[in-house]
């Protein structure tokens, strides 16, 4: 099962409107996982509605006005940039609370 790791939990997936998250074959394995996955599509641009463009925007801010001398240097910069994030759970609860919607239990 794919939501093991999560303890066989539910699971809220908020999606923006990507093509890769629309895909015939998507939507086919998603019909499959109603028990446990419940998909909440987002409107079309709509990003302050989007926890990871609040993500992204640290993780921007913590790569800007840097020199990387490879991509290597570069993945290792914002590995280590997500790693600070994961850390804290403030700014995780925050990403959410941040986009105004109500956030369920």
């Amino acid at each position: 099962m794919p939501h093991a790791r999560l303890g066989g939990h539910p699971v809220t997936l908020i999606w923006d409107i990507c093509s890769s998250h629309t895909s015939a074959e998507v939507r086919e394995w998603a019909e499959g996982q109603e028990r446990w996955l419940r998909i909440v599509q987002l409107p079309p641009h709509a990003p302050e509605l989007n926890p990871v463009e609040l993500l992204w925007k640290i993780v921007k801010d913590l790569l800007a006005n840097r020199v990387f001398r490879s991509i290597r240097e570069l993945a290792e910069a914002a590995e280590a940039a997500l790693r600070k994030i994961k850390k804290a759970p403030h700014l995780l609860r925050g990403f959410l609370a941040g986009t105004g919607l109500a956030l369920l239990e």
